[in-house]
């Protein structure tokens, strides 16, 4: 497995899981059947929406995990250069791994690479948005080093990230 940058060829694959993944936490979470949502809503979530693909594509801070020519994992990360008095702050937009491939490590192993490139750019740290309800999420926020266990946002501070 590997974690590479995102590129135009892996859009289709990308959208495909993204999208996947955003109804399992709809129909999870939020208890709304992914059919009723209008089309045009579900045509602009996600970070490989067609008006978003090319930003994250172009920010440096996007990845995929891929199993041979399989994107079987992303993360879509943009940096902010100025976020709750913080200059130069990674921001994860989005992240999801495809169920067949879950409880490997892929959502760890695109965090770090995440973090590292942030780290690399001069990001100071990094936000992440955290559904509480979400205990894959916390734990895997956790074990990189993320406070706020009782926070929607979790910060990881890259000044001690190695």
């Amino acid at each position: 497995m590997k974690i590479v940058p995102l590129s135009d060829e892996d859009r289709v694959s990308v959208r495909v899981l993204e999208l996947a993944c955003i109804r399992e936490y709809v129909e999870r979470s939020i208890k709304k059947r992914w059919e009723d949502l209008p089309q045009d809503l579900r045509e602009k979530l996600g970070a490989s929406a067609a008006n978003s693909f090319q930003y994250y594509r172009d920010s440096g801070l996007s990845f995929v995990a891929k199993e041979g020519d399989k994107v079987v994992g992303f993360i879509f990360g943009q940096m902010m250069h100025w976020i709750d008095g913080i200059e130069n702050a990674v921001w994860v937009e989005n992240v999801g791994v495809d169920q067949e491939f879950r409880r490997m490590g892929i959502g760890y192993q695109l965090m770090r690479r995440l973090a590292e490139e942030g780290k690399k750019q001069g990001a100071q740290v990094v936000h992440s948005s955290i559904g509480l309800d979400n205990t894959r999420s916390l734990l895997l926020h956790r074990k990189l080093g993320f406070l706020g266990e009782d926070r929607k946002i979790a910060i990881l501070d890259l000044s001690k990230f190695h």
